[in-house]
């Protein structure tokens, strides 16, 4: 089965860095159109940075919990949602008096 030119096309889209004019702001031309329009930023106002290296790829922020010393992956919320987990050491001591 041969692949269409509308499927190579959205594949060559993945594979180039667009540059936000206004924030600066790098990422993949899908991710960019949302992160624009997100902002109320006109979709057109961005600049080809070039080929997306190999090994690029965006990293979650790491942050580590207090209560338990656990790395978690992501942001505020997910910090927030594990501190209310079972698996935090916060959750576990009773309260106090």
């Amino acid at each position: 089965m041969a692949v269409s030119s509308y499927n190579v096309q959205n594949l060559r889209g993945q594979s180039l860095l667009f540059r936000c004019i206004e924030t600066g702001f790098i990422t993949t031309a899908p991710a960019l159109t949302r992160y624009q329009q997100g902002r109320g930023i006109d979709p057109s106002r961005r600049e080809l940075v070039g080929d997306r290296p190999a090994q690029w790829c965006r990293s979650s922020p790491v942050t580590i919990c207090e209560h338990c010393g656990q790395a978690i992956k992501g942001n505020q919320w997910t910090l927030r949602q594990h501190q209310q987990s079972k698996r935090c050491r916060k959750s576990r001591s009773p309260l106090p008096l």
